[in-house]
């Protein structure tokens, strides 16, 4: 049984991540603030760092290039984390990997540029999580449409101020989500935006 847990909201700027603990029963709310923003979302087992929130598994068994309500993500345990309760946009990419530092020097010759990944192992640092642990996320509100010829491309995201997607946590995890800092293409508007993250005070 999970301890009493107390409610908590964290405003991530644009660019920027955080993590945070959720424990099992309490609903997770991650709101797009001023919409067209991407929030790359993980998560680990609170218990054991070597159990995530996984994208291969989650997909093996939606059998989904996609998430929708009343799906149970999954870890690379199998087993249940999250269940998808509320969701205001319906697109999500749950293919690709999250920006680094590399992809900013090899794609667009750019040096220095904040990512993902180093938003994500910096908010973990607490936990003693590195670099090379964290897992492919879940690109929420993320727009890459899968083409007829099979490629997926990367557009605008089709989130409005304010929407959201809720999930009801299922295991007690530590939770991490970076508001995406890409501005080189489409994926945020080319201006990225704050994320809002809401936890409910009701754990079971």
């Amino acid at each position: 049984m999970a301890e009493s847990a107390q409610s908590q909201e964290v405003v991530i700027p644009g660019g920027d991540g955080a993590a945070l603990v959720a424990r099992a029963g309490q609903l997770l709310e991650i709101i797009d603030v001023e919409g067209e923003q991407v929030a790359d979302f993980i998560a680990f087992s609170e218990r054991s760092q070597s159990e995530w929130l996984s994208t291969t598994h989650t997909r093996s068994t939606t059998l989904r290039l996609n998430i929708e309500v009343g799906d149970i993500l999954q870890s690379n345990w199998r087993n249940s984390m999250f269940e998808v309760v509320q969701d205001d946009v319906g697109t999500h990419d749950v293919i690709t990997s999250m920006c680094d530092a590399r992809r900013y020097t090899i794609d667009y010759g750019v040096t220095g540029h904040r990512s993902c990944r180093t938003n994500l192992t910096q908010a973990f640092e607490p936990w003693g999580i590195a670099d090379w642990q964290i897992p492919d996320p879940f690109n929420l509100f993320q727009n890459a449409p899968i083409r007829p010829d099979r490629t997926f491309g990367n557009e605008r995201p089709t989130s409005r101020p304010g929407d959201k997607i809720v999930l009801r946590v299922l295991m007690d995890v530590l939770v991490g989500v970076s508001a995406c800092p890409q501005d080189l293409n489409p994926c945020n508007g080319y201006a990225p935006s704050p994320i809002r993250v809401r936890l409910d005070g009701q754990a079971t």
